[in-house]
């Protein structure tokens, strides 16, 4: 009964979520791009291009039918559960996209650019931690990150490269840069609030006095420690191997930590650009 009970909650917070992005995505549309005559990252600049070359046919109706063979792709290498989401995050983002109709008083066109893509980021990044988008590029974007390890932003960036090179044929240089910005920014935004505003750290840990930093760091300040048995490259001595993965403002603790038993450690801090699977710093406390 609890189990679900809690599946009811996390459908209903995940739709909210998606309605809340959809909405976001759809208000940077109507409020600073077309009142500036810019073009749109994905498939909304697609329909945006289709827009201004037939302002008789709305921005929502061309949006809803372009998605459609994307969508196929999208069901067969993404998820069922997924493309239910998105297409209720399209259906929204396109009835959003009809009805909504105000402009964000921005006149300088660097400042509009920029706020759009912050605002149309939020959107697709809330969107995305739902499971779910509005279609179009995201879809894609979450192809090429299941598939071929390729950050989100930095596919959505890929994608619409393609989109805008086709549009240097068809509009204004000074339209395709603007926009352009605008995708940067978006990209940013997305990558940050997705893969989270606090960055991991890997912590490598070589000393002779191994089993106290691994006490003072396990059982006095509950940091999750994994050991890795390895061996000296120059003389072949086997060597324990403390690994761990810390939030990056908790790196000056552990060195301090380290240092204060063995002033010799060896410690290699790395990057963690993505951790996937414990809560706790993203390392299990075996």
């Amino acid at each position: 009964m609890r189990e679900k009970r809690k599946k009811i909650f996390g459908f209903i917070f995940s739709a909210m979520a998606l309605i809340v992005g959809s909405a976001i995505c759809a208000v940077s549309v109507n409020g600073i791009l077309i009142p500036n005559g810019f073009l749109s990252s994905g498939l909304t600049g697609v329909a945006l291009v289709i827009h201004y070359l037939k302002p008789t046919i709305s921005v929502g109706v061309i949006y809803l039918l372009i998605n459609i063979p994307i969508f196929i792709l999208g069901w067969i290498f993404v998820g069922k559960r997924f493309i239910l989401f998105t297409a209720l995050g399209m259906v929204i983002f396109s009835i959003t996209l009809h009805f909504v109709s105000f402009t964000i008083p921005v006149t300088d066109k660097m400042l509009a650019a920029m706020l759009g893509g912050a605002i149309t980021g939020v959107g697709v990044a809330i969107m995305l931690k739902s499971y779910g988008s509005s279609g179009g590029s995201e879809i894609i974007s979450i192809i090429l990150y299941k598939y071929f390890s390729i950050t989100l932003g930095t596919g959505i960036l890929m994608v619409n490269s393609v989109i805008m090179a086709i549009s240097l044929f068809l509009f204004p240089l000074e339209k395709i840069l603007y926009t352009l910005i605008y995708i940067v920014v978006s990209s940013r935004t997305t990558n940050m609030i997705f893969h989270g505003l606090t960055k991991r750290q890997a912590a490598l840990i070589v000393s002779e006095k191994w089993k106290e930093i691994l006490e003072e760091l396990t059982v006095e300040n509950r940091i999750g420690v994994t050991l890795i048995n390895g061996k000296g490259g120059y003389q072949g001595n086997d060597k324990t191997i403390l690994y761990s993965v810390i939030n990056r403002n908790k790196v000056a603790l552990l060195k301090k930590l380290v240092t204060t038993i063995d002033k010799t450690a060896f410690i290699a801090i790395i990057e963690a650009s993505d951790v996937t699977g414990v809560e706790v710093g993203n390392q299990p406390h075996w």
